[in-house]
């Protein structure tokens, strides 16, 4: 082989594996943001409350690198956000839970049969029905 034939070989497998580095940085999730009404507990007082989520669901290739199915994050407006490392996808259920370690194990689910969330926040468990946000 030639040099030119070595650089030019070099050069488009360089390509090609930038061109998958992008996306698989760019393009493993896909974002769901939601409005979920319900009620806290906590104890024994409940309270009617707002909260939002945003859910990544990862791709099919995540799986290589990566247990998880996806990640959570909670937004309890006026009084903080919470962050829930590994989804679990069962069937329509994604079980939410974390991965470090003092404060893993299963936390709650969401239901995207019935956009039901279930889920023990710093506000106590929270138990509402889910509307999609247009982005």
């Amino acid at each position: 082989m030639t040099r030119v034939k070595v650089l030019t070989t070099l050069g488009a497998l360089g390509l090609i594996a930038t061109v998958l580095f992008a996306v698989a940085i760019f393009f493993s999730s896909v974002e769901s943001r939601y409005e979920c009404s319900g009620t806290f507990s906590k104890k024994e007082a409940t309270s009617k409350d707002v909260i939002f989520i945003k859910i990544n669901r990862y791709r099919w290739w995540v799986k290589l690198w990566s247990p998880s199915d996806g990640a959570l994050w909670v937004e309890i407006p006026g009084r903080g956000f919470d962050y829930y490392s590994s989804l679990t996808t069962v069937g329509d259920q994604l079980q939410i839970s974390r991965t470090d370690e003092e404060l893993k194990g299963l936390w709650g689910y969401y239901s995207s049969l019935s956009n039901t969330l279930v889920l023990e926040t710093f506000g106590g468990m929270f138990t509402g029905q889910c509307s999609k946000l247009k982005t």
